[in-house]
């Protein structure tokens, strides 16, 4: 009797295990033979499932609306105010800027100041000391700007608006002086120095810009008048002209190409905006007062083509718009901007 009941045992444990490894084998993923391949295909293992490629984040610089990577994307935005006189040239820098404003000063000569963000020059200059519309377009970014001294004016509304000076008289370390040239014509700058200024004062701060771009709008538009070639006489002593080539808008200054000093590169620019105010000399006949609030007439360029446009501005510390002359805002072509503010008698050809 015993030995039958140990077979019946026996017997069920078997069975028993047959069928639990039977439960297993069902739970486990096989690999088809070869023959059973061309009929059924195998079913995917997941450690080896490619999830769909996803989207990847687009970042447009803000000043140009170009396609950046990340990493540009978030570069530190500034100003720098930058020379123009004849013992200036050639100026560092200037072509790696995303715009360039250039205005009078004193005695028909012309000044820049320059906004930086998507590119890091190694080289800027040579930096000059600040005026009050140089420190009005500051406000209209709310950024921060490199600059050797002040006028008095200027230099109180530093002080009274709290703006963002980063004068080479408190800031030396961040600047440095070429022997190839004379004062004051050598003070030099990086952007990777004045970015290095700005986090140590805790000056990077939310920037203001509203610019809208459109490569479209530029390309597709038939209506629009030539402009291949553009001459300003903003003084007796100086004259700018620019020529259309290669989607880019060559400047020159008193008939010589603008280039940059290390490198030679032209000044080439994809817009050209041309902004006419008034522009009046001070009391003492030698600073000059801008006009950049209120509404005036003017000129946007690109793409070998002009529209007639109307800025406004409502306050120092708005931006300024353009618009046709229905009101509709005017994009900016995808690149970077050269723009003019001249005084409303100053003769401009375009043609």
């Amino acid at each position: 009797m015993k030995s039958k009941f140990t077979v019946i045992i026996l017997l069920s444990l078997t069975l028993s295990v047959s069928a639990g490894c039977s439960k297993i084998k069902k739970n486990l993923i096989q690999v088809p033979s070869k023959s059973n391949s061309e009929t059924e295909p195998a079913a995917p293992v997941n450690n080896f499932i490619k999830e769909p490629n996803k989207k990847q984040a687009e970042f447009f610089a803000p000043f140009t609306g170009e396609e950046v990577d990340e990493k540009t994307y978030n570069n530190v935005p500034f100003m720098a105010i930058i020379e123009n006189s004849k013992d200036a040239r050639p100026q560092s820098g200037l072509v790696d800027a995303d715009i360039v404003y250039e205005t009078m000063a004193e005695g028909g000569i012309p000044r820049t100041i320059a906004i930086f963000q998507k590119n890091s020059p190694e080289k800027i200059g040579p930096i000059r000391s600040a005026r009050s519309y140089f420190l009005n377009l500051s406000r209209e970014y709310n950024l921060a700007f490199a600059h050797c001294g002040a006028s008095d004016e200027a230099d109180e509304m530093i002080q009274k608006n709290k703006l963002m000076s980063l004068n080479e008289f408190a800031y030396t370390g961040f600047y440095w002086r070429e022997r190839d040239r004379k004062a004051p014509h050598n003070l030099y700058t990086s952007a990777d120095r004045i970015r290095d200024a700005i986090v140590s004062r805790k000056y990077n701060k939310p920037v203001n810009v509203k610019f809208s771009f459109d490569k479209s709008f530029w390309n597709n538009n038939q209506n629009f008048k030539t402009a291949i070639n553009i001459n300003l006489k903003l003084s007796k002593y100086y004259s700018t002209s620019y020529t259309y080539k290669d989607g880019k808008y060559y400047k020159s200054m008193n008939g010589t190409a603008s280039l940059n000093k290390e490198d030679a590169r032209p000044l080439a620019f994809t817009n050209i905006v041309i902004q006419a105010t008034s522009i009046k000399q001070k009391k003492d006949s030698i600073l000059v007062d801008i006009t950049l609030t209120g509404q005036g007439d003017g000129y946007v360029i690109s793409n070998g083509k002009y529209i007639k446009m109307k800025w406004s501005k409502k306050d120092l510390n708005s931006q300024t718009i353009l618009t046709d002359e229905n009101g509709t805002k005017i994009p900016l072509n995808p690149g970077n901007t050269w723009w003019n503010i001249i005084d409303k008698s100053d003769i401009v050809e375009i043609q």
